[in-house]
């Protein structure tokens, strides 16, 4: 009798196990994306499979998921994973889709692309710098799947907290060339500098997520990052683009809009000012899907317009530092 209660029980955790496998594989993908931010494969995934992960997540976040031209670039992609024999003959009809989706933010990196960019232009640490009683503060893009989030967030923000409480009087931000990648350690690195509260906002189709600073912590944009035992201070603050700002690099430029000690300086950005929801694929493909819009903290919104900065100037630094010597004495 004993021996076919254990027979039972033993079929019973093998059937539950079964089922949670058997689940685990249909919404693994799926769910992991939403949860946990990469999607969960208990084997790699067949072209179908693979394909209708990427649009499944797009249906879901992209801000023009609803556009008859998503419709039509989808049913390509569904069509082309049908007969596909290996996941790179999906990248172009699934860019297509993304691109229709999510407009132009939106990509699907190859696996090769993404390790040619990182050989031709490998990450670089931030900087602080003093120079008289400006403090300059070069905050370069930043890729999450390659860095250390928290050592480039604590570089800014603890030379911040140094060069302001050993007497600078003003600061240079300079987002030149900033590409964009992850926002949160940009803006931990940089909260020494900003007010505790809403710094701009994410507008999608169906919510809108307010990126908070308080502190030296940031959440709601990118990886959530806070850097310990840093102040908060307030002094006048230029911040600089030019036409290679885009993407987290206009999004922490808009960070600064609107406060009464802080001016804009140099050349419009590129015109990325959205937000992706971005995920890799099993064999390195980099997903980038454009979920919302960026709002500033007086109301205006942008997207896929440049930013024009408050003063053009061919020279932005020279512009910069006039400001602040005329206005503040500092220089």
């Amino acid at each position: 009798m004993l021996k076919k209660v254990l027979i039972a029980l033993v079929a019973i955790v093998i059937a539950l196990a079964g089922g949670a496998l058997a689940l685990v594989h249909v919404y693994g993908p799926s769910y992991g994306i939403m949860v946990t931010g990469t999607p969960i494969f208990l084997v790699p995934p067949s072209p179908e499979k693979y394909a209708t992960t990427v649009l499944e997540a797009t249906d879901l976040f992209a801000l023009n998921a609803d556009s008859p031209e998503y419709a039509d670039a989808r049913a390509r992609a569904v069509e082309a994973s049908k007969s596909a024999h290996d996941y790179s003959e999906l990248y172009d009809p699934l860019k297509d889709a993304l691109k229709a989706a999510g407009g132009k933010h939106s990509n699907l990196v190859s696996p090769q692309m993404r390790a040619d960019v990182a050989e031709k232009s490998p990450l670089v640490d931030p900087t602080v710098t003093v120079d008289g009683g400006v403090v300059i503060a070069t905050v370069p893009e930043f890729d999450s799947y390659e860095g250390d989030p928290q050592n480039y967030a604590n570089i800014l923000a603890k030379g911040l907290d140094g060069a302001v409480s050993g007497g600078a009087c003003g600061a240079l931000v300079d987002l030149r060339g900033n590409g964009g990648g992850d926002m949160g350690p940009m803006l931990a690195g940089l909260a020494p500098l900003l007010p505790d509260g809403t710094a701009l906002e994410f507008v999608g189709r169906h919510s809108t997520t307010p990126v908070t600073i308080s502190g030296a912590s940031v959440i709601g944009g990118g990886t959530p990052t806070g850097v310990e035992g840093v102040g908060k201070y307030t002094l006048p603050v230029a911040v600089l683009t030019d036409g290679d700002t885009a993407s987290s690099g206009e999004a922490t430029a808009l960070a600064f809009k609107g406060l009464a000690d802080a001016r804009s300086f140099g050349a419009p950005t590129a015109g990325y000012a959205s937000a992706n929801m971005s995920f890799l694929m099993p064999d390195g493909a980099l997903i980038m899907i454009t979920s919302a819009y960026d709002r500033d903290r007086e109301g205006a919104a942008y997207g896929d317009d440049p930013i024009a900065p408050d003063e053009q100037a061919e020279d932005a630094e020279a512009a910069a530092r006039a400001w602040l010597a005329e206005n503040y004495q500092c220089q």
